[in-house]
């Protein structure tokens, strides 16, 4: 009897998780990494309040940043990877907001954001033609 309901509760979950996916399928994670700290603890990464959550909106052509409010707001770089170049820069408040990059041309990217905390984060992401 137990196991029919671990098997009905993985089914559910597990169509919660598509229906989930074919809403926001267009929004790939951006993976931000904190490259502000080295340190694990017994092993397991070191992971702060504040690092924010990052989506590429491919077909809004925007990037969405969450954060979990931990951060009174955050600055947000993004450098060009064939020219090196910053091609925005900007500050936004310590919950998120959405960027627009229609205007960038097809490349690679490297989005760094700096919380008010001085943890910074960083994460690539590419724009195709």
């Amino acid at each position: 009897m137990k196991s029919n309901r671990i098997i009905a509760f993985l089914v559910v979950f597990v169509l919660y998780c598509m229906s989930n996916c074919f809403v926001h399928g267009n929004e790939a994670a951006i993976n931000v990494k904190n490259i502000g700290h080295g340190g694990t603890h017994f092993g397991i990464p070191f992971i702060p309040a504040d690092q924010p959550s990052v989506y590429y909106d491919e077909d809004d052509q925007e990037i969405i940043i969450v954060g979990p409010g931990y951060a009174t707001y955050y600055d947000v770089d993004i450098v060009s990877v064939s020219t090196g170049l910053m091609v925005y820069y900007d500050t936004i408040g310590g919950m998120g907001d959405t960027i627009d990059i229609s205007s960038l041309p097809a490349d690679d990217y490297i989005i760094t954001i700096t919380s008010s905390n001085n943890n910074v984060f960083e994460g690539q992401f590419c724009i195709e033609e």
